[in-house]
């Protein structure tokens, strides 16, 4: 199983490109939104392209909705090399410099890793459009680049990012914790070498289907129902049914949280249920 400490030392396929963590880097982004949600918000709708093996198309919401007008305004699809880089990316990158890329920020500083920068190869056409919706061109030094300068953002979107891969290793590393403090130290950049670069085995989402899902994942699910209340003992059984689906929906209207029966990430974490 390839690590991130691996697709550093091999540079990937030979290219240095960072598309061999693009599930990784989506469950950081998962994370990031189950800490806050919607603190980065997808821009996939908007009439973009890229290659998404190694773009992904997150920005902070005020910057979408800049990022929507320019287009429109524009009337042209935005190809783009560059948007939200996870702490996963920008890891891969500040240990290639030198080789791959000439200069790279700290993970946690990098202006990607804000949710407020986009980098395209028509910098120049577009320069007009997005400049009218608050995005500053970087200029000669790096033009491919833009960062939105506008307000209602925030600043500490690095941090978070670091936040939620130190909560990641610790859910599925029980045994090996690090301190979830939004910082890039020796401990956290030890365990981004060690982490799986396909990322961690997902846990499954539990919901009602024929035939139902069984397994010890949902008897956790029920016996922590049980102790909320919502289902007597004699109904941990292991399998989904009807009854566990309809206790799912009063748990999830009850914590303000979406009513579909069906457990997610943020479910789980509301029933206290470890990795």
């Amino acid at each position: 199983m390839a690590t991130v400490g691996n697709i550093i030392k091999t540079k990937a396929d030979g290219t240095c490109s960072t598309a061999s963590v693009k599930n990784l880097s989506l469950q950081v982004i998962d994370e990031m939104n189950l800490l806050i949600p919607n603190v980065l918000v997808s821009f996939d709708d908007l009439d973009v392209s890229g290659d998404r093996a190694t773009v992904n198309f997150f920005l902070q919401p005020k910057a979408k909705e800049a990022l929507r007008r320019a287009i429109r305004n524009k009337g042209k699809t935005l190809r783009l090399t560059s948007a939200y880089r996870t702490v996963v990316q920008q890891h891969i990158l500040f240990n290639w410099q030198g080789s791959c890329v000439a200069i790279a920020a700290t993970p946690g500083l990098s202006n990607h890793e804000d949710g407020l920068a986009i980098d395209t190869p028509d910098w120049e056409e577009w320069i007009p459009a997005l400049a009218a919706e608050g995005w500053e061109w970087l200029g000669d030094n790096d033009p491919v680049h833009f960062t939105y300068m506008g307000g209602g953002v925030r600043d500490d979107i690095g941090d978070i990012g670091l936040q939620a891969f130190q909560i990641l290793w610790n859910k599925y590393n029980p045994n090996d914790l690090i301190d979830v403090d939004g910082d890039y130290g020796p401990d956290t950049a030890a365990r981004l070498d060690q982490t799986p670069a396909n990322g961690f085995a997902r846990l499954r989402l539990l919901k009602l289907i024929t035939p139902p899902m069984k397994g010890e994942d949902v008897r956790k699910v029920q016996q922590a129902l049980v102790k909320e209340g919502l289902l007597e003992a004699q109904q941990v059984n292991g399998t989904y049914n009807e009854a566990t689906k309809l206790a799912v929906e009063i748990f999830q209207k009850r914590q303000g949280l979406g009513i579909d029966g069906i457990v997610g990430p943020q479910t789980r974490r509301a029933l206290k249920i470890p990795a």
